[in-house]
């Protein structure tokens, strides 16, 4: 209702809008402001409680530099506002910002004590960040139970906002509930589960950052190691058009050694699904992240079954006890090659165990099977090749993908593969470097990434094509028929318009040459293969299926 004072909410205000007619109701909406699920209900509060309009005042002088006069007009209320930080006369409520107008309205109903519950749906809307932190220790301070002393309630809040979020201890995250949809039930975490009990877990969330919030409001957060992994992912989520965010999820760096497991654990707790991208040492070096991953998951089982294992932790844990075991005894043989890979030439000097199994696995899925053959008589060694691939695979199904041949450095095309410090720089010169190849090369180039990227964002490619596919077939196939005939351009046009009514205006026919062309209008619509021409008796589904494909 606000807004008829505010805008040319009905296209007939020419530029004349009713800024001084604002106003919150009349005296008989009094006895209904609990009710009323507008600003009027808050104002009339305002209006009627003049301990709520002290506290109001306070807060907007102190920290708006603005004062509010609330005042009756022959029955009707009207708000106006005054600068106090300049000169200048009050002015209508109509004027003012729409995000100190909310706060106004939130502060009267969370100050009020006749109300014991209040249901905030997105209190963040209009207000700036800074704000959204105050209004949030306001809910706070109010949150209680009615019986208590002062004006607690119930709050239930619903938000799309970081900065409503505030995450110290693990029990804060008890009063947390998770929605997707509405055929989902909402996740909470039992109190007594005690699964924040968890030293690691209570430890990530003492140190709960914004990518972490943010994390929170995705179904399938995509946890990445480090910045220059996000910096990438990101980049190659743009090239490829597979747009994560848009799609439920939220690339999350995990910063520290051995952390991946227990972030992806936090987040299954809170009813996510987190999908991993990892180095290899996260599968080399222990099987923890791997375990998680594949117990219980359903698709990685059935297909470890077709090949004879019991479970995918089965398959897993013998191929890696066996790949532990081959790298003790057959080190000799792989060492020329893998002495060269920078997780042996980084590695600490009491790491030689972990970087011989780091290093081994890498130049397996490095080089290819002439090189190794070169390097390595030894058989056993292309058959682990072929295992670890098998177990790798599996993996994805689960959602967990590992960079076969180390970290995204050893994937670098343009940058040195042997980058230790300035990572986050050399990635951006990287991303200079594949920003000029086609989404084709990316994917030979970066293939874990790429199909790790498909998984989180299920693949759902935005094709402009497919949307106008349908509806060109629909005038595509008569206007042959008519083109059959010896129809003209001018029966082509109207045949368009009786078939396509207000559709029509996306297409242009013609008909020269005992050809029909058809050309697409649009300015906007990002579709190649037009203008579609046809010939007497040609198949209309191929050829139009064979111009648009290119949109593909």
């Amino acid at each position: 209702m606000l807004e008829q004072s505010r805008s040319d909410f009905d296209g007939h205000r020419r530029g004349n809008i009713l800024y001084e007619q604002a106003n919150f109701g009349s005296k008989g909406d009094l006895d209904r402001r609990h009710y009323i699920e507008t600003l009027n209900g808050d104002f009339q509060t305002l209006s009627e409680r003049a301990d709520i309009l002290v506290k109001v005042q306070e807060r907007l002088r102190k920290l708006f530099k603005r004062d509010l006069i609330i005042e009756w007009d022959a029955g009707t209320l009207r708000v106006v506002f005054a600068r106090l930080d300049k000169e200048g006369s009050p002015y209508s409520s109509g004027r003012e910002a729409s995000g100190l107008l909310h706060l106004v309205g939130l502060l009267a109903a969370l100050y009020d004590d006749e109300v014991g519950a209040l249901i905030l749906d997105e209190p963040e809307v209009s207000l700036h960040p800074q704000l959204q932190a105050f209004l949030l220790n306001e809910i706070i301070s109010a949150a209680g139970h009615y019986s208590e002393n002062g004006f607690k309630k119930i709050i239930v809040m619903a938000t799309h906002s970081t900065e409503m979020l505030r995450i110290i201890k693990c029990e804060d995250l008890l009063s947390l509930v998770f929605c997707h949809d509405l055929d989902t039930a909402p996740v909470q975490i039992p109190p007594e589960s005690g699964a924040l009990q968890n030293k690691k877990v209570q430890a990530l969330v003492a140190r709960l950052g914004q990518e972490h919030k943010l994390s929170l409001f995705c179904k399938k957060p995509l946890l990445v190691e480090g910045p220059s992994d996000a910096l990438l992912t990101s980049f190659l989520s743009q090239k490829l058009e597979l747009h994560l965010e848009a799609s439920g999820s939220q690339i999350l760096p995990v910063i520290g050694k051995g952390q991946m497991p227990v972030v992806s654990k936090f987040m299954k707790l809170l009813g996510k699904t987190p999908v991993v991208l990892a180095d290899a040492d996260a599968f080399a070096d222990s099987l923890e992240l791997t375990n998680h991953y594949l117990d219980g998951c359903i698709a990685a089982d059935q297909k470890a079954a077709t090949s004879g294992a019991a479970s995918a932790t089965s398959l897993a844990n013998s191929v890696y006890n066996d790949f532990c075991q081959l790298v003790n005894n057959e080190w000799q043989a792989i060492a020329p090659l893998a002495t060269t890979h920078p997780y042996w030439l980084n590695k600490e000097g009491s790491e030689d165990v972990k970087a011989k199994r780091r290093a081994a696995l890498c130049t397996l899925f490095s080089h290819n099977e002439s090189t190794l053959s070169d390097s390595t008589s030894n058989k056993a060694w292309f058959v682990m090749k072929n295992r670890l691939e098998a177990v790798l695979d599996l993996l994805e199904l689960a959602g967990c993908f590992i960079l076969r041949r180390g970290a995204i450095e050893s994937y670098y095309q343009s940058s040195d593969i042997f980058t230790s410090e300035g990572k986050p720089s050399a990635a951006v010169d990287e991303i200079e470097h594949l920003d000029g190849l086609a989404p084709s090369q990316l994917e030979t180039i970066l293939p874990e990434m790429t199909r790790c990227i498909k998984f989180a964002s299920q693949g759902e490619k935005i094709n402009e094509a497919e949307s106008l596919r349908d509806v060109l077939l629909s005038i595509a196939a008569p206007a042959m028929a008519k083109l059959n005939t010896g129809a003209n351009t001018q029966e082509m046009k109207v045949l368009c318009k009786t078939i396509l009514r207000e559709k029509s205006e996306l297409f242009e026919l013609t008909v020269e040459n005992e050809q029909l062309t058809i050309k697409l209008k649009s300015n906007i619509l990002n579709v190649s293969g037009f203008p579609v021409t046809l010939e007497k008796g040609e198949d209309v589904i191929n050829k139009v299926e064979r111009h648009l494909r290119s949109n593909s």
